[in-house]
């Protein structure tokens, strides 16, 4: 009259008159003689010996003790039982049912951490739709506090230096620790943030926050997962983050792009990764970019060439927005301190990889920046850290510094650094020659203008539109930076397409810069009609 049943190695004898009133399943078996395969029907649902116990006492007429750690796995080794009401009255399927609905959905905590509980069941549970029950539950928490997918909002008071919470946050207790969504697994949580994004009704920054955590979890903070699955995360996080520019941050999105590489990631992953970098690249810092260079091998500096290649192609190809002449400069500035950095803080650094990265930051700041003071500061920094260089190495390294380039002030500490080779030092008394010659015609000019500014001007109507559309649509650049004007009657004046040539060939050159182009280009466009009065 006994059953003898192994669940994992664990051996269960149990009467089977006693399991057969509560059980629909062993009462069928029974009555066919087929009891011996009740352990296959155990083995197919993959119960552990603690959940078969608890059902086994709960037909001796002991307590159930249901919680959301084994309230699914009790669902499920219930239903495949045949435990419901109409073969027995208060039975274990009705009072698992009842505790699922009363006692786990209605807190955030409970679902949560039934859902990753019940991680293998719910697939044997697939037809009464429990995975989407819990998604929509979670969805609609999220919807009313936000705050359970990240951090909670905090605002600063204007007048002190002080955090304070939202007052609609202050209904909850500070102290109240929430389960975090990124311990489900993928499975489970790559649907769930497809459903909440999909909802509309949970803020789109919650549900970054709760992406990067996630990847920071099972990928860039993780030191023993396997690297099959952090390729799985990775792809996910990818298909999962959104593309709208600013909501991630750059050393988020470098640090994913470099670890989609290492773990040889789909090419979509690495080229979405690599567009979403890109697209926010005047927002990064020289040390966020510095995370694409750990080696600075050859592979690692032409990801920094499609990188910003990518950045500049988003913008003359009309994706963003062009206008903005400031994200140009910015991401020129960026490589020059790069490089600077780079240079001075690495030792390792070796020549060839400074002159290729020094290419790249040549090509950006041609037509952009009036003065590169920041390559020259590199190259001496550069020099100084690796001196043990030849003579013709050293020229090597200065041939990424083009003397036109540099402002009075620059001129005047290369002129004295004994670091530099003699013949760039010759270059840069040359230039200066130059610039003091065209400090003094500009005075000369300067005070031909004042003279003529005396007589009783009048511009004509086109004159006047030009003149409304330089203070509205053009944009100048200070402290050293091109000044770049858009007409609205002229024709616009590329000054990518130079920048386009040096990524094709990156030794051609040009004496021109952005600003000489407009300065002969406003002095054909106006025109003076002057009326003499007796």
């Amino acid at each position: 009259s006994e059953l003898h049943i192994n669940v994992k190695d664990v051996a269960f004898h149990l009467s089977k008159e006693t399991i057969a009133k509560r059980s629909a399943t062993v009462s069928s078996l029974l009555e066919r003689n087929k009891i011996d395969e009740l352990p296959c029907i155990l083995r197919d649902i993959e119960t552990d010996p603690e959940t078969f116990k608890l059902v086994a006492e709960f037909c001796y007429g002991y307590k159930v003790n249901l919680s959301s750690d084994n309230i699914v796995s009790v669902l499920c080794i219930a239903y495949y039982l045949g435990m419901k009401e109409e073969h027995s009255t208060d039975n274990l399927l009705g009072k698992a049912s009842s505790f699922l609905e009363t006692r786990v959905l209605p807190s955030w905590n409970e679902t949560v951490n039934a859902l990753r509980s019940g991680d293998k069941s719910l697939d044997k549970l697939a037809d009464f739709e429990l995975v989407d029950l819990f998604f929509d539950s979670l969805i609609e928490k999220a919807s009313y506090d936000p705050r359970l997918l990240g951090e909670p909002i905090k605002n600063r008071e204007e007048t002190t230096s002080e955090y304070r919470p939202n007052p609609r946050r202050r209904l909850f207790d500070n102290d109240w620790k929430s389960e975090d969504l990124i311990t489900l697994p993928l499975r489970f949580y790559e649907p769930l943030i497809i459903r909440a994004m999909e909802s509309h009704s949970i803020p789109v920054e919650y549900i970054v926050t709760s992406i990067c955590k996630y990847a920071k979890k099972w990928v860039l903070d993780a030191e023993d997962s396997v690297s099959g699955k952090k390729r799985e995360v990775v792809e996910a996080v990818e298909r999962l983050l959104p593309h709208k520019r600013g909501l991630i941050s750059c050393e988020f999105l470098f640090k994913t792009l470099k670890h989609s590489i290492w773990l040889e990631s789909s090419s979509e992953c690495r080229n979405g990764l690599g567009i979403r970098v890109s697209k926010q690249l005047d927002m990064a810092t020289p040390t966020d970019l510095k995370i694409l260079t750990q080696g600075y091998g050859e592979k690692d500096i032409q990801l920094v060439r499609t990188v910003v290649t990518s950045f500049y192609s988003n913008y003359t190809n009309g994706e963003e927005d062009s206008e903005d002449v400031s994200l140009f400069v910015k991401v020129a500035k960026l490589l020059e301190e790069f490089l600077l950095l780079a240079a001075s803080e690495d030792a390792s650094l070796k020549l060839e990889a400074f002159v290729a990265l020094g290419e790249i930051t040549a090509a950006i700041s041609l037509g952009v920046l009036r003065y590169s003071d920041g390559i020259y500061r590199a190259v001496d920094a550069f020099l100084e850290r690796h001196g043990y260089l030849t003579e013709s190495e050293k020229m090597e390294a200065c041939k990424v510094l083009d003397c036109k380039k540099l402002s009075r002030q620059g001129c005047e500490e290369a002129a004295k650094n004994q670091r530099l080779p003699l013949r760039v030092v010759v270059q840069v008394l040359f230039v200066s020659q130059l610039q003091i010659r065209d400090t003094v015609a500009k005075e000369i000019k300067g005070g031909e203008e004042k003279v003529e500014e005396e007589e009783v001007t009048v511009w004509s109507d086109e004159d006047e539109v030009e003149k409304m559309s330089e203070k509205l649509l053009g944009m100048e650049i200070q402290d050293h930076e091109c000044v770049v004007h858009r007409w609205k009657k002229a024709k616009k004046v590329s000054v990518w397409s130079q920048v386009k040539r040096k990524f094709g060939c990156l030794t051609t050159s040009s004496s021109d810069d952005a600003c000489t182009r407009d300065v002969k280009n406003n002095k054909k466009k106006r025109k003076k009609i002057h009326h003499h009065y007796k």
